[in-house]
């Protein structure tokens, strides 16, 4: 009888102290929590009273999932009908991230998590979740992209800075041929004759493809220090690097500078945002002709090779005095420089994109004798 009395007491504690169902709705309520539960045979939803806090609407306006669905932007509407559905289907969890426009258009973004579980013969038995606002998380995002962006920018701009002279000299050479063709022109046609007209015709197509080769290189700049979003497409492996070495290499020959170009194999195709990637290439590459300033032998290697796994790895080499031990540890660290003149952002920010790709990115040892940058990116399925 004792022991009876004792195990009816201590369940009434338990009672007393345990988590009742009101005092559940309260907490989430005060948390900011909207509760659901859909039944799956009638398409009804129920839904707690705080919804209107977090969803922006009554209760009383979403009593099916039609117009639940009514609510999401719709952009979203067909990500969040597929995951739901995939869950009726399937049973257990799924999450997912969409926004919610109000009626004066403002939006919200929220996360919903939900359960479908499956009874017996296949028949789905329950569907529950809940939703919070996530607005703070999305905006602290966004300041992250666009800080990333600007850092991004600004590496840009200084790499351009450092290359000013020499893209100079190099946009001066077709300028100087354009008004060299110009002023043989004038000769010729001083005294008309078919074999004047015939010369002036060849300066004047001359002149042409230099005024050309002086708009591929505006052309490339422009591309190159435009703040932009991110754009992957399908780009040439071949082609990204070519476009780099064009602006890279400028004035790298008249220099002593050997280098030796191997694109990989014809076709080979990369997912990335190519100014991204061209930045990169431009980084490395402009790092490895400083460091053979003062080195004997000046060679300079990129080469491009199928990686395994669906990526390709990009390698650029040199024949420089390589990289301490002591440097190579904050090497990719903000602000971390070697240059007397440097930023230090242009490793980091270029490891920064490549593992935003989806990629590697690491330094060693070079068979020149110098250093060698690699990284890696997710090939293109045909």
């Amino acid at each position: 009888m004792q022991r009876s009395e004792r195990t009816r007491s201590g369940r009434g504690t338990e009672a007393q102290h345990g988590l009742s169902a009101r005092d559940l709705r309260e907490t989430l309520d005060e948390i900011g929590i909207c509760t659901w539960s859909l039944n799956p045979a009638t398409g009804r939803v129920a839904i707690s009273k705080n919804c209107h806090h977090v969803l922006g609407v009554p209760a009383r306006c979403l009593p099916d999932h039609d117009a639940f669905q009514a609510v999401v932007h719709p952009e979203d509407r067909a990500a969040r009908a597929a995951a739901v559905r995939w869950a009726l289907e399937h049973g257990g969890r799924y999450s997912i991230e969409y926004r919610v426009r109000q009626a004066d258009g403002e939006l919200r973004w929220v996360r919903s998590h939900g359960r479908a579980e499956i009874g017996g013969g296949a028949r789905m038995t329950r569907f529950r979740g809940i939703v919070y606002r996530i607005d703070e998380h999305r905006q602290a995002e966004a300041r992250l992209q666009r800080l990333q962006a600007d850092l991004i920018h600004v590496s840009r701009l200084s790499a351009m800075g450092e290359m000013a002279s020499a893209l100079a000299h190099e946009l001066n050479q077709p300028l100087g041929a354009i008004s060299n063709y110009a002023a043989a022109c004038d000769h010729f046609l001083a005294e008309p004759g078919n074999a004047q007209i015939d010369a002036a015709r060849t300066a004047l197509a001359a002149a042409a493809k230099q005024s050309q080769r002086a708009g591929a290189i505006i052309r490339r700049l422009r591309d190159f220090v435009t703040r932009g979003e991110t754009d992957r497409r399908l780009e040439s492996v071949a082609g990204l690097i070519d476009d780099a070495c064009d602006l890279a290499l400028v004035g790298a020959r008249e220099q002593g500078v050997e280098a030796r170009i191997d694109p990989g194999p014809p076709g080979i195709r990369v997912l990335a945002d190519r100014v991204q990637i061209q930045q990169v290439l431009v980084n490395l590459i402009r790092n490895a002709c400083e460091a053979l300033r003062d080195s004997a032998r000046r060679h300079l290697a990129i080469v491009a090779a199928a990686h395994g796994d669906g990526f390709v790895c990009i390698s650029v080499s040199d024949s420089g005095p390589g990289i301490a031990e002591a440097v190579a540890e904050t090497l990719f660290l903000p602000f971390v420089t070697t240059k007397s003149t440097g930023m230090g952002v242009g490793l980091s920010v270029s490891r920064s994109i490549v593992l935003a790709h989806g990629g590697t990115f690491t330094v060693g040892s070079s068979a020149l004798g110098g250093a060698t940058f690699r990284f890696t990116l997710p090939a293109a399925e045909d």
